[in-house]
């Protein structure tokens, strides 16, 4: 018996590109092979058939969909249902993530400027917005390990201008401190919860319940599949990371080089899947999975925009949602790895996200930064 499905995959996140949308659906195709003799069904009804491949479409009302196909015969039956998401009235839009921030926390509560702004970080990022709109979540540490510093140490005195610019500027948990590096790849569902809520209620005693926000990755990107309900049950609902990382490096091409990594222990077809179609809906988790479709620190400047380019002009999976990603201490003279033009290359891709008609969103709100099934009415 025979029953298989090839142009979608459980997991897939569709918007209008992938089919017809209506206020009320989204009607997409889906093509499979069936034994000749059997009857296929798609949610009950009958499709088309040509031999063994049967043409037929579903139609998506809800947010997250289940689609029934059957395939009946004499030998018996067989049942494969997908789960399909819709992004409904998608936009072209991009996220942006700022990792291991502890720096400016240290500086400020130090130097007490009068202003967040007067510090040279948080001055960039601000004119950064304020030219392209563009939102910044900084994933934080509570530790300093560069220069002794805890976050418990920041103070609140500052709380109402995060809170003023909670609208382009969140904090959000990233992990302990930057080291032991991997920190949560083998912890335990309680030792990932204590970090997360250590972290999260300093953010809120000197930043302000506006300011936080669940974050989208974690520190090095890898946890056991049995802790993630913690982060899920925290409000986390997207996970990004590389997935498939080759090793060696330089051997980026040979497809047995490539295997899963910083990418939560998915298997290599779902991060196959995630780098190629930059989004993947995980059912079990209740988690969507995207790529850092680019770091601007491992990027060179004369690279940002060739590279996005690539990603959104030439990826055969066209994505209206993409995540870019960068990490806050390559901005510092005092640092081993220091960018001087760390900032430079960050401004790059925000600028051309806009140029190319993206739209600057917290992927941490609504579906993927897309807010229309929050909306009333839609469920």
């Amino acid at each position: 018996m025979l029953l298989e499905i090839f142009n979608v995959r459980s997991g897939a996140v569709l918007d209008r590109f992938a089919g017809t949308e209506t206020v009320d659906y989204l009607e997409v195709p889906i093509c499979g092979l069936a034994d000749p003799e059997a009857l296929v069904t798609i949610d009950g009804k009958p499709v088309r058939r040509d031999d063994r491949r049967f043409e037929g479409t579903a139609r998506l009302t809800r947010q997250i969909n289940e689609v029934v196909v059957v395939s009946s015969s004499q030998y018996g039956e067989l049942r494969q249902t997908l789960t399909l998401v819709w992004d409904k009235k998608a936009f072209k839009r991009y996220n942006f993530s700022l990792d291991d921030n502890v720096f400016f926390l240290t500086d400020i509560a130090r130097q007490r400027p009068k202003s967040l702004f007067d510090h040279f970080y948080l001055k960039a990022l601000k004119g950064i917005h304020d030219k392209y709109g563009t939102c910044f979540t900084a994933n934080c540490f509570f530790h300093n390990d560069h220069n002794p510093f805890e976050i418990k140490d920041f103070p609140d005195t500052y709380k109402a201008e995060f809170e003023d610019n909670a609208d382009w500027l969140r904090l959000a948990f990233h992990a302990k401190s930057e080291f032991p590096e991997r920190p949560y790849q083998w912890a335990s569902p309680e030792k990932l919860a204590a970090d997360y809520d250590l972290v999260s209620s300093e953010i809120v005693r000197f930043a302000g319940e506006r300011t936080l926000i669940p974050p989208t990755n974690l520190h090095y990107g890898m946890a056991p599949q049995t802790s993630l309900h913690v982060l899920r049950e925290r409000g986390m609902k997207v996970n990004t990371g590389s997935f498939i990382l080759p090793y060696p490096p330089e051997d980026a091409a040979n497809p047995l080089a490539r295997c899963c990594d910083i990418g939560l222990y998915y298997g290599k077809d779902v991060a196959e899947y995630v780098v190629s179609h930059l989004v993947f809906y995980d059912r079990f988790q209740d988690m969507f999975l995207c790529p850092d479709a680019l770091i601007c620190n491992l990027t060179p400047l004369d690279q940002i925009v060739p590279e996005m380019d690539r990603l959104l002009i030439n990826n055969p999976y066209y994505n209206t949602a993409i995540a870019l990603l960068s990490h806050e201490q390559y901005s510092y003279p005092t640092y081993v790895n220091y960018l001087p033009d760390h900032l430079q290359r960050i401004e790059r891709a925000a600028a051309h996200a806009t140029l190319s008609g993206y739209t600057p969103v917290f992927f941490a709100e609504g579906l993927l930064g897309n807010p229309v099934w929050e909306a009333k009415g839609n469920s």
